[in-house]
């Protein structure tokens, strides 16, 4: 379960990373809110499994 529990917040963050530039590469400001909008949803549901993994 904790294998799984890292896997996944490590998944979080590679697509966090991935929207983040995303945001920085588009042109109009509503995929740039967009792609920020997502970045940051997954920073918040890697920190979420994070905290259920230290449990």
């Amino acid at each position: 379960m904790i294998e799984e529990l890292r896997e996944l917040k490590n998944d979080f963050k590679e697509l966090q990373k991935f929207w983040s530039a995303e945001s920085i590469e588009r042109q109009d400001e509503a995929g740039i809110e967009y792609a920020k909008g997502v970045s940051y949803g997954l920073k918040l549901a890697a920190a979420i499994v994070e905290t259920k993994e230290q449990k």
